[in-house]
């Protein structure tokens, strides 16, 4: 006679409670390696490329200098001999400084767009940055014939300070918005704005004009691109991840791990005295017993209760010979045989013989060791 199964309906529920964190979780790994995939594959946006038609490149000034007969080529680091070229760089601060320094005898014009204190030195112009301004309009005020013939321009970025002779242009406060300084029959131009080359603001005033006449002054142009543009170049001084954090953070952060620690200590105090509860159910010792052997007999484990019985009774005579419980098999045969006067092999198959093979066995095998241990009780 076979039982009939019964299948349980499905409890949507419980599946649930079961299966949403791991799915919670297989969704945020997808979600993630969809996120990163879709930055990884995104197009890059380089400052002023002239390859990039978004309001941030420099497409049209590109196109507006090809137009004119002027070859652009785009190269990844500076030339070593820019004879007859006007080298352009949109992204000063992507380039170590020996790679600006190398310009300086490239014997090329050089236009630099914004550079900082660093791209200056390298380039060997004497000058300083002295603060941004806003977007406002700027008239030339010098004699540069690219900024006369450009006239006013709409300027938003750094100025500069100088002491030396070169020409500054676009003044603003006191400060220039553009320097020029010759330098062997070539020049070096430093412009403050990047808005000025882009095509999103080339049509803005005289933007255009001053664009196409500082880059027009030799016959190609060799435009620096960034390698890439968000990786800052081996030279330049890299600041630690507690260097950007503001110190209002660390403050915050310290007296949380004061505070934490502060908590633990009057969570983890001393305990107090045990208490004392009484149990659910007390079950007597005879059940439990009975229902192993019952357990035992449900899965026909003979040799199980065989070795149960013959281990809880050498354990029992290795007590009363005092021979310890790590007493060697042999040395419990010889002492149980020279206790009950019996042979050593009759004492070893009660002991430590072979499993039996059906119940009847298995009975007569429980009487032979109660047997044994009442004779050496009886003999003591």
């Amino acid at each position: 006679m076979t039982a009939a199964v019964v299948e349980a309906p499905l409890d949507l529920r419980e599946q649930w409670r079961r299966w949403r964190i791991p799915g919670l979780l297989v969704v945020l790994v997808i979600g993630v390696a969809v996120a990163l995939a879709a930055v990884e594959n995104a197009p890059p946006q380089r400052p002023l490329d002239p390859r990039d038609a978004s309001p941030v490149g420099a497409r049209a000034l590109a196109a507006l200098l090809q137009q004119r007969g002027i070859a652009v080529t785009t190269t990844a680091t500076t030339p070593v001999d820019a004879t007859g070229a006007t080298v352009f760089l949109p992204d000063p601060k992507s380039l170590t400084r020996n790679e600006l320094s190398r310009l300086n005898d490239s014997n090329g014009d050089v236009v630099v767009v914004a550079p900082g204190s660093r791209e200056l030195g390298a380039l060997a112009v004497a000058a300083r940055p002295a603060g941004q301004i806003g977007e406002r309009t700027l008239d030339p005020a010098c004699g540069l014939g690219a900024a006369t013939t450009a006239g006013d321009i709409t300027f938003g970025g750094i100025t500069y300070v100088t002491e030396s002779a070169m020409t500054g242009c676009y003044p603003a406060d006191g400060r220039a918005g553009l320097l020029a300084n010759p330098r062997g029959g070539h020049f070096v131009v430093v412009v403050g704005s990047a808005r000025v080359w882009t095509n999103a603001r080339l049509g803005d005033n005289g933007d255009a004009a001053l664009a196409l006449g500082l880059l027009s002054t030799q016959p190609r142009v060799i435009w620096v691109l960034p390698r890439p543009p968000t990786l800052s170049p081996p030279d330049r001084e890299h600041k630690s991840l507690f260097a950007l954090l503001p110190n209002r953070l660390l403050w915050a952060l310290l007296q949380l791990i004061v505070v934490v620690g502060l908590v633990a200590l009057w969570r983890g105090r001393r305990l107090g005295p045990v208490v004392g509860e009484p149990l659910p159910v007390v079950v007597p010792s005879a059940e439990t017993v009975r229902g192993r052997a019952r357990l035992l007999r449900a899965a026909r484990a003979r040799g199980a209760a065989a070795t149960e019985l013959r281990t809880a009774a050498v354990r029992r005579t290795s007590d009363l010979l005092a021979l310890g419980p790590d007493a060697p098999p042999a040395a419990v045969v010889a002492a149980v045989a020279a206790r009950t006067d019996r042979p050593s092999p009759q004492v070893d198959s009660v002991l430590y013989g072979e499993d039996p093979h059906d119940d009847a066995a298995l009975v007569s095998l429980a009487a032979a060791l109660d047997e044994l241990e009442s004779t050496m009780k009886g003999r003591r």
